[in-house]
């Protein structure tokens, strides 16, 4: 599917316009969206727009990460956002002061908001191409915000009934940890490309969109802050669990070696005493089995007053 915008030199604006009519001398620059475009619409971009091959080839091959490449006459921009999921969706920019393509695979929501907020304006008259890469840029890091704030409270929940957890808590942590870093894989490039953009001289950008964009070059520094902490977070909650169930363990072996020492000099009694020798002269005491049975109480009675003073019961 492909969706248009054109604004013209007399201030006027239309959508929808058909591609044939892209090429008006009376239009100042257009938007051009490629939404899961169809094969023959793929081949517009190299009929119509004339890009590198190399570009249309990034475009449809192969997922890559957020970056900007110089060609003749255009800026080829790669971004990614975040789909529900956690997963990934490209949007690839072609820009020049005459238009902006846009170009995804997929469905995305992310162009679709920006061309709601489009329509739902009174004057475009005074936008231009580099205003839709900001509004774009902006809906992506928009959209972080919340996926950031779900993975905080799920560590949150997690380190609240961590008391009462299992396994599954080191599941839970280790699935945080795998979000976090999949969210931080997509957001420090786009933030490097975004200072890229910023800062290079290839690239015409007005004050005011200039100054937007470095709004959301400070959102993506605070996520990647966000991410960090959450990491750290993580990480605390993890390694906190691990040394407490370390320390039970420790625990239940101390306690299982004082049993065995209690049983360690009443198993030798009973070893001696149970050998097969005729003369043994214990054997023919009166009383030598009620000796035998204090003995071992008193040994018992003496190692569990013994490891009670030393804390191993």
């Amino acid at each position: 599917m492909i969706n248009t915008m054109a604004v013209y030199k007399d201030g006027t604006h239309a959508f929808g316009v058909s591609i044939e009519e892209l090429n008006s001398e009376l239009i100042d620059w257009v938007w051009v969206d490629f939404e899961k475009p169809r094969t023959e619409e793929i081949d517009l971009l190299q009929s119509q727009f004339h890009f590198d091959d190399l570009a249309i080839k990034q475009c449809v091959s192969y997922k890559e990460r957020p970056k900007m490449d110089y060609y003749d006459g255009y800026r080829f921009i790669i971004l990614q956002s975040l789909q529900e999921k956690m997963e990934r969706a490209e949007i690839d920019l072609f820009l020049s002061h005459k238009y902006i393509v846009s170009f995804c695979l997929e469905e995305s929501s992310v162009l679709q908001m920006v061309w709601n907020k489009l329509k739902g304006l009174k004057n475009i008259k005074s936008m231009k191409p580099e205003q839709i890469l900001y509004l774009i840029c902006d809906e992506i890091v928009d959209n972080f915000f919340p996926i950031v704030q779900k993975i905080e409270d799920d560590i949150e929940e997690i380190d609240e009934l961590g008391s009462n957890s299992d396994q599954s808590m080191i599941d839970g942590i280790k699935t945080q940890l795998s979000k976090l870093s999949k969210l931080r894989k997509t957001v420090k490039p786009t933030k490097d490309l975004i200072y890229r953009i910023l800062n290079s001289t290839h690239v015409e950008i007005d004050k005011e969109t200039t100054k937007k964009l470095r709004i959301v070059y400070e959102h993506l520094e605070k996520l990647i802050e966000d991410i960090v902490d959450n990491r750290e977070m993580a990480n605390d909650i993890r390694e906190s669990y691990i040394s407490t169930n370390s320390h039970k363990m420790n625990k239940t072996m101390k306690m299982l070696t004082s049993v065995s020492i209690v049983f360690m000099p009443l198993t030798f009694i009973v070893g001696v005493y149970g050998m097969n020798f005729v003369q043994i002269p214990e054997l023919q005491l009166k009383y030598g089995y009620y000796y035998c049975w204090a003995v071992m109480l008193i040994i018992v009675i003496g190692l569990v007053i013994w490891f009670k003073k030393k804390d191993w019961f």
